[in-house]
Parts: structure tokens; sequence; C-alpha cells
């Protein structure tokens, strides 16, 4: 069901205290009720799946272990520049923008961050302002692919079927093509062999007309919701395109450094230099997060190179092959510049699983199945008044309990070695608390309309915040390690 009315109230972005959910419950019940789980969700009929999610394991304070975040970026980087007999191919066929868009790099703090917070029932990052996910309008402008065209259906092939394949387009011998596949044991080749026969490689067949960017976040979607799991050590996928999409919405979070010869020609994922470490913060920084540290609509500058496109707002299944996954825009209209509704449960936009043909079809016939009506947004975090209060209802806003009567901080395993911040150990735990309370308390006073930016109270409350955001990260680094250490 959709509600439409008046824009958000300030006052629900106020975390709730620990007395208000311990007469939900309490976090430190670990067994689940009709009222639903301790911290959230209360109401259990959107993320269904949350009992095995690895945020409930996060808010008992369990951490899940080492994830692995899987990228060849470094290795695709050493081919070099592409043959000049095949960059012409390749920017025909649609895919010129990825030749130079991998991170060697990766931020796994980050992304673990993020991947904790990636639901696969609603194919969004649930946090605390609401719902945000990455579109196709994000992969068209940071990987520069299309997103008109149909979808792309990938031959299933044996062992054989691929080495004809491969010695026709790579005029590579047979002998040593077969000695490959065997190696791998199966229609399969390494990278590194790829790399080895780049050289006298001439020409390939790549073929225009697709949707790769549908294709992209098909893959992108599907891995998420894998990762999201508790039991899942490992995230695959194209890390670059999830790490540029942070990059560009969230612009305080993360390690990066600007590129001084990016032009907007190029791919926007390549503005950024994404630097060697990893951030060790990052979860606390989602827990405090607010509507004015987020970009909802980036790319204003980039749209002399990568206009939107209605198609964009396409609501139904993408398609990967065998792969379906939902692309549901009207869970985060902020980022089309809309104001946010209450969005329709997946379950009624999945009913009745259309076969191939349908999916294909309506994606064809895009324009019947894009959303509208739908109000241009005043301020870019605009939603209607009674969003947050659904929204807290159906989700987990937060994913650290930090009162002092609850459950110990995890300590996430990318967070472990690094040095902590003297304190009383004590101490650390009381003043996250605090820290973050006050957060909460400021910064509806900052989003007031009475408070216009740039004036002295404007500046004095968003001082306060910072000072306060700042306070309480270097109590997350601090309370972790010395958690460790206790171990």
């Amino acid at each position: 069901m959709r509600t439409r009315g008046g824009e958000s109230s300030n006052l629900d972005r106020v975390r709730p205290t620990a007395s208000v959910r311990r007469k939900r419950g309490g976090p430190k019940e670990v067994e689940v009720d009709d009222e639903g789980y301790p911290g959230g969700p209360l109401d259990k009929s959107l993320l269904v799946n949350y009992e095995h999610h690895v945020a409930r394991q996060l808010w008992n304070g369990l951490d899940r272990g080492e994830l692995k975040v899987v990228s060849h970026g470094r290795k695709i980087n050493k081919l070099g520049e592409p043959h000049e007999r095949i960059q012409a191919v390749v920017e025909l066929s649609g895919l010129g923008g990825l030749l130079h868009a991998s991170y060697e790099s990766l931020d796994r703090g980050l992304l673990c961050a993020f991947v904790e917070r990636w639901h696969a029932e609603t194919n969004s990052f649930h946090l605390p302002v609401g719902e945000m996910t990455i579109t196709l309008d994000d992969v068209s402008n940071l990987l520069h692919l299309p997103i008109v065209g149909q979808f792309y259906t990938q031959e299933t092939l044996d062992s054989d079927s691929a080495n004809d394949l491969l010695v026709e387009s790579l005029r590579v011998d047979r002998a040593l093509v077969s000695e490959e596949t065997r190696h791998c044991q199966g229609a399969h080749v390494r990278l590194s062999w790829l790399r080895d026969v780049y050289g006298d490689a001439c020409s390939r067949r790549l073929t225009g007309g697709y949707s790769w960017a549908a294709a992209a976040l098909t893959h992108m979607y599907e891995q998420l919701g894998d990762c999201s799991y508790a039991n899942t050590k490992q995230l695959a996928g194209y890390a670059t395109l999830l790490q540029g999409w942070i990059y560009e919405h969230f612009p305080s979070i993360g390690m990066r450094r600007m590129q001084a010869l990016y032009s907007e020609d190029q791919p926007r994922c390549r503005l950024y230099d994404a630097g060697k470490g990893t951030s060790i913060v990052v979860q606390s920084q989602l827990d405090t997060l607010t509507p004015a540290s987020i970009r909802f609509c980036p790319y204003n500058e980039h749209r002399e190179e990568r206009p939107f496109e209605w198609i964009s707002l396409f609501c139904g299944y993408l398609r990967l092959g065998n792969w379906t996954q939902l692309h549901m825009p009207e869970r985060v209209l902020r980022q089309y510049g809309y104001t946010q509704i209450i969005p329709r449960n997946p379950s009624v936009l999945g009913h009745g699983h259309p076969d191939t043909n349908e999916i294909d079809r309506r994606w064809l016939h895009f324009n019947d199945y894009v959303i509208n009506d739908y109000a241009i947004a005043p301020h870019p975090d605009a939603c209607i008044q009674e969003y947050m209060a659904w929204f807290r209802a159906v989700s987990h806003l937060y994913v650290i309990n930090t009162d002092e009567d609850d459950c110990s901080v995890p300590i996430p395993s990318y967070a472990r070695d690094h040095e902590a911040v003297p304190s009383h150990p004590e101490e650390s735990h009381l003043a996250l608390g605090i820290c973050r309370r006050i957060t909460e308390t400021l910064q509806p006073l900052l989003d007031h309309d009475d408070v216009v930016e740039g004036n002295p109270v404007w500046e004095g409350i968003q001082a306060a915040i910072m000072l306060a955001r700042g306070a309480t990260d270097e109590r997350v680094v601090y309370v972790r390690r010395h958690a460790r250490r206790n171990d």
C-alpha cells in the first residue's frame, strides 16, 4: 500500500532509548517473539530472512570473522593498454568504459560495513535515514555502461565447445587451449593465462546491443544478497562498482583521494583513487549517519556526459542469464529527486514470478513499467511524514548495540589489529553511547527549517555534531581493541 502526505518529522530521526527498547523485549534477549527482533525489525513482514542475517549476529555481539573480498583489479590493470585492433571493437560493444575502471586497492572495511546493511528482500542498504541502493543510473554514471538494450544470456559451454571458441577468438594453438581447460577442470581459463596470450590476440568477437548495466547490477545484487548472510565468508562481484557508489553517495565515509587529472568524459568511478588500507570505524559512522552527510543525487555535473535515462526508473526484474533480481526504484525515490513514500512490499512485485520471455518483454517495453507520478523533493532527503516511523518498525536502523546496559560492542575482524586510542576501559562503552545520543539530539535541530545553513547557529550545531562523531569513532576503535586484548 502506498501512502502519501507531508514531509517527514524530524523527531522520527531520534534513536529510541534503551528503556524504550527494553519494553519491546530488550537487546539482550536472543529469542524472537511476535513483537519482532531485539533492536529491530519489530514488524517481520518485510525482512523475512532477518533471522539469518549478519546484522542480527552483530547486534548480539558476535563477529562472523574474516570476510574475503574478491577482486581482480590489479591483475586486469596489468594487462596494459588494449591492442589497437581490439579497442575499437570493445568500444562498439558498449564495454569501453571498463577499460580503465577497476580499482587496484579495495577498502575492505568500507565494503564489509555496507554489506552488513544489505537485504536481499529489498535489494537495498538499510541505513538510519532509510533505504538506499545501487541503481541503473549509478551504473551508467560510474562505469559508463549502456542501460538500454536486451538482457544478456550467456551460453553454457562444455570444455570442447569452449576450446573451439578460444581457438577461433584468440588464435591460440588448440593444444595450449586444451591444456589450460584441463588444468581449470572445465570451460574456464585463468586470468594470468589470458594475460600471457593477450599480446598475440588480434581480434575478439564482442557483440553490442546489450544492457551491460543491467547485467552488472544483477550480478552485484546477487553477490550482495549472498554476502549479507551470517554464514557467508566471501564477497564476489565487481567491487569497483560498490566502492565507487559509496564514494559518490557518502563523501565523508571511507578513504579516497580525488584524481587531479580526471575529466567528466571518463567513467565517474575514475574520479577517485582508492588508497591502500582499510577503514575501521565505518560501522559507527553508518550508525550515526544523518541526511546532511549523504549525496542522494550526486551526478548533476556529470549529466552532460551521461544524461538521465527514463529506463532507470524501470520497476521489475533484471536478468543476467538465469539470474533474476528485482529492481525497485520506489524504495529509493530520493536518489531520483523525488519525495520518499512508503514503498510496496517486494512480495507484491514478485508475485507470480514471470518466465524469461515475459521478463525480457517487460524490459524491452520499459515505458509501461517505469514508476511515475511522484512528487519532486523540496529538499534532497524529503520523505513523507509516516515514512521513518514505518521504516523503524520494519527494519533495524543500527548494527552496533552501544547502550551501557546492552551486550558488548562487536569487534569486526578488519578492525582488530589497529592501535588503540588511549582511554579508560570502564568509561569507553558509556562514552560511546553518550556521544551518539548527542549527535542524535542535535541533528533534528540542524534539519529544522528555521536553521539556515551557514548562519552561526547552524555552524555551531554542525561543529558540535562533528566533535561528537569524532569522539564516537575514537571510542569505537578503543573499545574494539580493548575487547580483543581481553579475549
